[in-house]
């Protein structure tokens, strides 16, 4: 089954702070995969699952991909570097490449810890940022393929941490932008998922850490912040993708902020711009065209896309007037034991634009139930415009708690789950290959315990806020390099003046 990408835009109607009106991403086209399930030989499990990695390209221009594999028969917490190499970004089934690096606790790695590799090219070296389960470390490369640790005076690899082991430091990221290094990683203390951001000069020392982002409706738990990645769409245009569930539900939330240093925290109203429907995802522009890598929705391999921008949208004209009894009374349940096809609770943070909406759990305003289950049909109608705006909450789960649009015949042209909230948020469905046809929407309920319900705000047209769109303009990095010979090498005073930098 094929569904339409799916993205959502908040309304900037409603708040005191307005959202940026900025540019905001979508996936565009449809997705290639390019690594599965590798074979690790006498380490592979069959619930291993390719997890956080990095794209880049190498000295001799093929693209490399390193992915965390957990689940392995490593040991320890089960997880190694594995490797794929293609010739071009667009090429499907990357080659795969075998174990790229195991941890090293003769270093101070933890055993089956290695997590989240992330690399960038500097002074015509390679420098991998990676987590060790406590720490982030580094190792560097000339050609981009081949790498070694740095290893420290204290003769283990470990450069900074938020803390002991509970607090499992990792998925940095790294962005060269107004003269510093930005590194950007997840910690959970009390096992709440914050992202941090340090800053250096050289990619050897770094400053004290601050919190960058957290909470808000991704909510607190050790996994509402993982996998962050900042980029610097425009010149002083920062754009933070934070990832809150993977799987099925995957979905990375995106914000906004013209400080590199500080997305919000708790502040959504403020600095959130959207969601993209991906896990932990990379980006990566080449030229002026932006791409995005992330997992597989089945946790077996990574896919990549076509990313574009484009203007901020809010809603527009509803096409389903819920404070109006006739038009409520044009929906049906048609199975289960619901209490109720519509409701005007209170009891949570709904905010629904009408005082009216479906939700699956309520019974009288005030009480609810979550072991209800139940399906809900809308009256069909046809679909005169290329994208809308679906109003969704409640539990997440794409497969037995969830609003789909479907065709007259059954055919299912989207599916939209809640992320185990009840504040509606707006989720845009592009349905440009199916305008004209006779559609129905099924409000389904099959879940029970907790979060097991869906809620459902209504269905609007859109209307876009008009801004310019600037190009993609990154950063230039620094002048000085160290200079590649003709036999592709770093000159040997290159890089020992490159060595020193990363002992100071």
């Amino acid at each position: 089954m094929r569904f339409v990408s799916v993205v959502f835009f908040v309304s900037t109607l409603a708040s005191t702070w307005a959202v940026p009106l900025v540019p905001v991403p979508v996936i565009d086209g449809d997705w290639w995969q390019v690594a599965g399930d590798p074979d690790l030989g006498s380490y592979t499990r069959a619930n291993q699952q390719p997890v956080d990695f990095a794209v880049w390209q190498a000295a001799d221009g093929t693209w490399q991909l390193w992915s965390c594999i957990r689940g392995t028969g490593i040991g320890g917490n089960s997880r190694l570097f594995y490797g794929w190499e293609g010739a071009q970004l667009t090429d499907a089934d990357w080659a795969p490449m075998g174990i790229k690096m195991t941890a090293r606790t003769d270093l101070g790695e933890t055993a089956g810890g290695l997590q989240a590799p992330h690399v960038v090219r500097w002074k015509g070296m390679y420098h991998m940022l990676y987590g060790d389960w406590v720490n982030i470390c580094r190792a560097v490369s000339v050609d981009g393929k081949n790498f070694e640790r740095v290893i420290l005076p204290n003769g283990k690899t470990g450069i900074f941490t938020e803390g002991p082991s509970g607090y499992n430091t990792r998925d940095p990221m790294a962005l060269w932008t107004a003269g510093l290094w930005y590194v950007y990683y997840t910690a959970i203390p009390n096992n709440q998922g914050m992202d941090y951001v340090r800053s250096s000069t050289d990619l050897a020392h770094w400053s004290e850490s601050r919190v960058a982002s957290a909470f808000g409706e991704s909510g607190t738990g050790g996994g509402s912040a993982e996998c962050p990645f900042v980029i610097e769409y425009a010149s002083g245009m920062y754009y933070l993708f934070r990832t809150q569930q993977y799987g099925a539900s995957n979905i990375s939330r995106v914000y906004f902020s013209t400080d590199p240093t500080y997305f919000g925290i708790n502040q959504d109203e403020r600095y959130l711009v959207g969601s993209l429907p991906v896990a932990a995802p990379e980006f990566i522009l080449a030229g002026t065209q932006w791409y995005v890598a992330a997992l597989l929705p089945s946790l077996k391999g990574i896919r990549m896309a076509r990313l574009r921008w484009e203007p901020p949208v809010r809603r527009g004209a509803g096409l389903f007037d819920f404070d109006d009894a006739a038009v409520r009374a044009g929906w049906t349940r048609v199975s289960g034991n619901l209490a109720t096809t519509f409701t005007n609770s209170t009891r949570s943070n709904f905010s629904p634009p009408y005082q009216w909406f479906i939700g699956t759990a309520e019974i009288d305003g005030t009480n609810f139930d979550d072991n209800l289950t139940g399906i809900i049909e809308s009256p069909t109608f046809t679909l005169q415009h290329d994208r809308y705006v679906m109003l969704v909450s409640g539990g997440s789960g794409l497969s037995d708690r969830y609003v789909a649009l479907e065709s007259a015949t059954g055919e299912e042209i989207a599916r939209l789950s809640g992320s185990n909230n009840n504040a509606f948020s707006d989720r845009t469905v592009d349905v440009s290959s199916h305008v004209g046809r006779t559609v129905k929407i099924r409000v389904v309920d099959q879940a029970t315990g907790s979060w097991g319900h869906v809620n459902f705000g209504g269905m609007f047209q859109l209307e876009p806020l008009p801004i310019e769109i600037p190009t993609p303009t990154p950063t230039p990095s620094p002048a000085r390099r160290a200079d590649i010979n003709e036999d592709g090498f770093v000159d040997r005073e290159d890089l020992l003046l490159l060595h020193s930098e990363w002992g100071r």
